[in-house]
């Protein structure tokens, strides 16, 4: 059992309750929203930890940054050439459904997400936690449980 992937679907669940249970606008944001992407953020490290403490192999922490990098990747690709070969777009050359994709994989970042809104940080940020969050919990848990 892979306990990031696990953790990391259970996020995506727990924001979309939790994101679509509050009250005010997209932008309107208070310290309960950061609270909540924070703790988040901590399961995303406990399941780290988690793996490692289970013996598994690093890989297994690296899953979701895959994903996450493939729907970057892609993301990128369908905006440089969508309107040759995209049928999934909305537009000429846009990206929509996999950028989409991506900000939605990565909701318990949501208020980063905003915040950075309108530059490449804010694609860039969640696949690059999704990289370090999960591995620092493995990091912690190999330290805490070494191979014997």
């Amino acid at each position: 059992m892979n306990y990031v992937t696990i953790i990391y679907l259970l996020n995506i669940v727990l924001y979309a309750v939790y994101f679509f249970g509050r009250t005010g606008g997209e932008t309107d944001f208070s310290g309960i929203d950061f609270f909540v992407s924070g703790i988040l953020s901590l399961l995303l490290i406990f399941a780290g930890y988690l793996n490692a403490k289970k013996k598994m192999i690093y890989r297994t922490v690296l899953w979701m940054f895959f994903v996450n990098v493939f729907l970057f990747v892609c993301s990128g690709l369908f905006d440089q050439f969508g309107s040759h070969f995209n049928i999934l777009s909305t537009g000429n050359s846009d990206s929509f459904l996999f950028t989409l994709a991506l900000i939605v994989y990565n909701g318990y970042l949501f208020p980063l997400t905003i915040i950075l809104e309108g530059s490449g940080l804010s694609l860039i940020f969640p696949v690059t936690l999704s990289f370090i969050l999960p591995s620092l919990g493995y990091l912690i848990g190999k330290k805490l449980y070494p191979n014997k």
